[in-house]
């Protein structure tokens, strides 16, 4: 019985071996859940940003880069119910923590992602 297990475990063991061997190091994405989806379907298109948002960023102070690298980097949370996923064209509020602003507003059109507003109150753009 004993012999048996131990044979069991060397041919796990040599079938792993050859699995990371013909497989390699791959980069795989579990996402799942309707947040990573859309979340990984809106980094993978065009971004665009539109000029009020373009304003916002300035009255924070941020660039178009600095924003792409947070939009791209860092952990999001889209808030559904106060999205607008009916139609064609889809409009998503999403929530980022430890940033200068809160939420932001991306527009989901045409293979394009394009930046809305960015939620910062005191703000004059218009």
């Amino acid at each position: 019985m004993l012999r048996r297990f131990f044979l069991y475990l060397i041919g796990v063991g040599l079938g792993i071996i050859v699995s990371m061997f013909f497989f390699g190091d791959r980069d795989l994405d579990f996402s799942y859940l309707p947040n990573a989806r859309t979340v990984k379907h809106l980094r993978s298109q065009e971004f665009r940003i539109s000029d009020q948002a373009l304003c916002q960023l300035n009255c924070i102070g941020l660039t178009e880069s600095s924003f792409q690298k947070i939009f791209k980097d860092t952990d999001l949370d889209v808030d559904f119910s106060a999205s607008d996923v009916d139609g064609q064209c889809r409009t998503y509020f999403i929530e980022v923590a430890n940033e200068k602003f809160s939420k932001f507003n991306v527009d989901d059109c045409d293979s394009i992602s394009t930046l809305l507003s960015v939620g910062v109150p005191d703000c004059e753009c218009m």
